[in-house]
């Protein structure tokens, strides 16, 4: 779950970079945030637009929408290719290869465990396999990486898209599921347990290829942004003016979609509306991201405070699946039906919770305990908090 070893292409695996480990920090808890509808829910319900009652819902949604969603996954998409190139090297060193071989296979058995028992939006088994597929490209030069990279991107949203997007072009409509309305019984354990599973088996044929065709070309990003001297601080500043023109860019669909902007919308369908925001959202994301880690880079205090989290990415990533269910047997009758902002202030809540409890982990400097059974695992010996 990225560089969380701390073991670095060219110098001592000692040695940690706290700008990473505090984007790293970032990406885990913004998608805490963006995560909280799908934790609160089953699938389907969690994959329609929330009901929102209030203006104050509403601009909190389409902040959301704009300034976060699909932007901390694009920035941990981007770090987690770093982290292989920390532990795998560049590719030319056959030890380096068989651990950092290890230590993905492995990552996809916590995924499978994670997401059968816990969270049926689980990452970690896509994110394992895309960087069993990726791990190859490791020794190819900084433009290869970048250009490749970006291309790939661009065409794999595409792909992902194509079928509506043929049909917007034809005069079409984009179809969607069913809503699912109505009651939704409480979580009893076992079937909670059994909800979550076919869920998740049903989301893997989605969940494996979209991140295969999106977070695969940005891990390549991210190796070309590494290895062109830590993210290009050179040109750093592109990347804030960047954010800013894909945040722009989201904004009147989201508006649109909240019923915040009216304007002329004649044969354009809800679905249609819908479609194209992610579409929209997903080829910009990148951008939103590199701003995001431009705000690490300049604000020290943002580092000491996020710092910790990225140390104990894995912990903290499992633990918000563990918080966040656990809040559904605690209050079961908002299980499926949480108004968004009650929802989005406990998800806060809870966020803030990791964080604060991160920094008293690290300051004690105990190691992640999902992090050292990793390294375990994959290394065959216990490793000291910092590498």
């Amino acid at each position: 779950m990225g560089a969380g070893s701390g073991e670095s292409l060219s110098n001592a695996s000692t040695f940690r970079y706290r700008t990473i480990d505090a984007a790293r920090g970032l990406g885990v808890l913004g998608i805490g945030l963006c995560n909280a509808p799908g934790f609160a829910a089953p699938m389907g319900r969690a994959e329609q637009m929330p009901h929102l009652t209030s203006l104050t819902e509403r601009l909190l949604w389409v902040a959301g929408q704009t300034l976060m969603q699909g932007r901390f996954v694009a920035l941990f998409s981007l770090l987690f290719g770093l982290s292989m190139l920390w532990v795998g090297g560049d590719g030319r060193d056959p030890v380096a290869n068989a651990r950092l071989t290890r230590r993905l296979c492995w990552l996809a058995v916590f995924g499978v465990v994670h997401g059968a028992l816990l969270w049926w939006g689980d990452i970690l088994l896509p994110y394992a396999l895309t960087g069993l597929i990726v791990r190859p490209c490791r020794g190819w030069s900084v433009r290869r990486l970048l250009i490749v990279g970006s291309a790939a991107y661009v065409l794999g949203v595409l792909m992902l898209r194509v079928d509506g997007l043929v049909a917007l072009w034809s005069g079409g409509y984009v179809e969607t599921g069913m809503a699912q309305d109505g009651f939704f019984p409480k979580p009893v354990l076992v079937s909670f347990l059994r909800e979550n599973a076919t869920d998740w088996l049903s989301a893997l044929p989605v969940s494996v290829p979209a991140v295969m065709l999106t977070s695969g070309p940005l891990m390549l990003i991210g190796m070309g942004l590494w290895r062109a001297d830590r993210f290009l601080p050179r040109f750093s500043g592109w990347f804030l003016v960047g954010g800013m023109g894909a945040a722009l860019v989201s904004l009147p669909l989201a508006l649109m979609q909240a019923g915040l902007l009216s304007i002329d919308r004649h044969g354009l369908r809800p679905s249609n509306l819908g479609f194209l925001a992610v579409t929209v959202r997903l080829l910009v994301a990148p951008l939103g991201a590199l701003a995001w880690l431009w705000i690490v880079e300049h604000a020290e205090s943002v580092q000491r405070a996020l710092a910790p989290v990225g140390r104990l990415a894995l912990s903290a990533y499992l633990g918000q699946s563990l918080l966040a269910r656990g809040c559904l047997f605690l209050v079961p009758v908002l299980y499926g039906v949480a108004p968004y902002g009650p929802l989005m202030a406990l998800a806060s809540v809870l966020v803030l919770l990791q964080a604060v409890c991160a920094a008293i982990w690290c300051r004690r400097g105990w190691p992640g305990p999902a992090e050292k059974l990793w390294r375990w695992l994959y290394r065959g010996r216990p490793q000291s908090v910092s590498g």
